[in-house]
């Protein structure tokens, strides 16, 4: 569902860089690649976006999923409006007029010829909305009843106000958004952002709305020259891999937007924070596979080597290569430790000491997929099978002495090429092509106990790309959707591509309350019911 009246699935996608913006009495609507960002003035906190989602309420094919997978509901406006009577929005698309009302999740879809060009709103009687598109005017009843109309008289219709009116109106426009909108910080490029969309708020004097071409949206005040950055939603337009932060999760992007970085999320997806590449260590155009965090850091795994971003303080980045050591370029896995990270390449196992230091490589020509520590043991998933080594191994830490060796199970499934590895409580879970099974961790790779989860088929989901563990359920996701399963019960739930997920899940993190799932198309969250599934 979407708007204010489902918030058990909510899609966001990216909104820094904002095309249009629209404001009623109460909301705050922000069009972007990701859809329409919605802010509720009143409360000072956002709804779900309005997203491509709404085909569905429209009766549309859900494959335009498919066919257009990375572009969000505002990718087709052309004008947008605030409806002065009601807090409700008024959206031209190619054809036709929406109108969204975030209250009840109300949309309404009203066919008109041509591309809308304006969208006005008569003055008298019930305030119906007027069209201009293909050289004509349609007036739209608020039931969206839509007849031919005359040319409007300006002083009988509501016109809001565009960026060059209020510049116009506010001179200082010109040059105080540009303080406003530099921004300058440590090892990072300078940022000259432009305004590309603005609104008034029609009951408070000074107080307008700004869009921007890579800073996302401003509440800013003319009259003083104080404005407000409000971020929202991703850095990047689609989401690669996710890791837990303290409350909430840290996102990492798919190289789509000129941007690139982190993102963090708040659980309630309230609170939002970006951190992009620096001079040294650009992320713009950079695919990150895997990434996990340890205290204030976090280690991202990318197809232009291993990457490790301090979260806090100057957020630091440095990055190793094969210049560095590595075995390969494409970082598929991380496993963080106190003093580095075990990197899982195309070509091998490797750990990269804090100081960047590459050890040898283990598991040469060898492409690692997945990797997981229990205890004192890494876990390593392979091309050629499950491997287990010392996850600690001191001042022999990446020598042939902590050679990984090969899991020991009668059971050939463990010498398949391993896919997916995640552990919760005493169990490890383990995912190859066509089978999920558990590995009993405590009883080290030489007598590995396998049992299979017939459940948990990984065929449904189709190549495997992620497989996750709690104490209340089992996930497995793929290109093609995702498979819940409760250990208590047994239930089984079903997110199919592209009738529930947008397109292939890339990661998966579970919390207590929330599911979150990674795809091009943006970031997921689910709410958990009480055995572990989603709704």
């Amino acid at each position: 569902m979407v708007g204010a009246v489902g918030e058990e699935r909510v899609r966001v996608g990216s909104f820094s860089v904002i095309d249009a913006v629209a404001v009623t009495r109460r909301f705050v609507f922000a069009a972007g690649p990701g859809g329409v960002a919605v802010y509720d003035r009143i409360a000072e906190r956002f709804l779900p976006p309005a997203s491509r989602d709404l085909d569905r309420e429209l009766g549309r094919d859900p494959q335009s999923f498919a066919t257009q997978p990375l572009t969000g509901f505002g990718a087709s406006i052309t004008t947008m409006a605030g409806d002065p009577v009601e807090d409700a929005l008024w959206v031209g698309v190619p054809g036709a007029v929406i109108t969204y009302r975030p209250f009840s999740g109300q949309v309404q879809r009203t066919i008109v010829t041509g591309v809308p060009q304006r969208i006005v709103f008569d003055r008298s009687g019930n305030g119906d909305a007027l069209v201009q598109s293909g050289g004509q005017w349609t007036r739209i009843s608020r039931v969206g009843i839509s007849t031919p109309s005359a040319p409007p008289v300006s002083q009988q219709v509501i016109v809001a106000p565009t960026v060059a009116d209020l510049v116009q109106r506010y001179p200082g426009l010109r040059a105080q958004p540009q303080l406003l909108l530099r921004r300058t910080a440590p090892n990072r490029p300078i940022g000259n952002f432009a305004l590309t969309a603005g609104a008034a708020s029609p009951d408070r004097a000074s107080e307008l709305w700004l869009g921007t071409d890579g800073e996302g949206l401003f509440r800013f005040d003319p009259v003083f020259g104080q404005g407000s950055a409000l971020p929202y939603g991703l850095l990047d337009a689609g989401a690669g891999a996710l890791a837990p932060a303290a409350n909430g999760v840290w996102v990492a992007g798919l190289g789509l937007s000129r941007r690139g970085g982190l993102t963090f999320a708040s659980t309630d997806l309230q609170r939002w924070r970006w951190i992009e590449g620096t001079i040294t260590v650009p992320l713009a155009g950079v695919r990150t596979f895997a990434m996990a965090t340890r205290g204030a850091r976090a280690w991202l795994g990318t197809d232009r080597g291993l990457v490790r971003v301090q979260l806090d303080g100057a957020q630091e980045m440095r990055a190793t290569t094969r210049l560095g050591g590595l075995p390969d370029d494409r970082v598929f896995a991380v496993a963080p430790r106190d003093d580095g990270a075990w990197a899982g390449t195309g070509r091998g196992l490797v750990f990269v000491s804090d100081s960047l230091g590459a050890g040898e490589s283990l598991l040469r020509d060898v492409a690692v997929h997945a990797l997981q520590t229990t205890g004192t043991t890494l876990w390593v998933g392979s091309q050629r099978g499950l491997f287990a080594m010392p996850a600690d191994g001191g001042a022999g830490r990446g020598t042939v002495a902590d050679a990984p060796r090969a899991a020991n199970a009668a059971d050939l499934v463990l010498r398949m090429p391993i896919r997916a590895l995640a552990a919760s409580d005493s169990v490890l879970l383990v995912a190859t092509d066509d089978a999920v099974v558990l590995v009993d961790p405590r009883a080290g790779a030489a007598s590995s106990a396998v049992q299979r989860l017939p459940a948990l088929d990984p065929r449904f989901v189709g190549e495997v790309t992620r497989v996750a563990a709690d104490e209340r359920a089992f996930v497995v996701a793929g290109r093609d959707g995702v498979l819940l399963v409760s250990r208590s019960t047994g239930a089984r739930r079903e997110l199919r591509v592209p009738l529930d997920v947008p397109g292939p899940v890339l990661d998966v993190l579970l919390q207590r309350d929330a599911v979150f799932l990674a795809t091009a198309h943006g970031l997921l969250r689910y709410q958990r019911t009480g055995d572990g599934l989603v709704p």
